[in-house]
């Protein structure tokens, strides 16, 4: 019995340790381009696109883009599922 009990236990904590596995978030800045998609800054200085329609999609790393104020950002990385999995932990609050 005790056996079956050490099991039970060492399988509830590798179930709730793969919670902190992923990046439940963690966007620190969103920022919009002048075509009406969004960029999100993440906290370790990674970007992310969203496009008009509220899609994460991909961007070239490097690419120039001109915000609404007239500032110009270069994208940093290409954190399409980092998005996509923060958008999905904030749709099910």
């Amino acid at each position: 019995m005790s056996f079956l009990k050490s099991i039970v236990g060492l399988g509830l904590i590798f179930s709730s340790l793969s919670a902190f596995a992923v990046d439940q978030g963690g966007i620190e800045k969103s920022v919009e381009p002048k075509d009406g998609s969004t960029v999100h800054l993440f906290k370790d200085g990674k970007m992310a696109m969203e496009n008009k329609f509220g899609r994460p999609y991909r961007m070239r790393e490097g690419k120039m883009m001109e915000t609404t104020d007239g500032k110009s950002i270069a994208m940093n990385g290409d954190e399409v599922a980092r998005l996509s999995n923060a958008m999905q932990a904030h749709m099910r609050r």
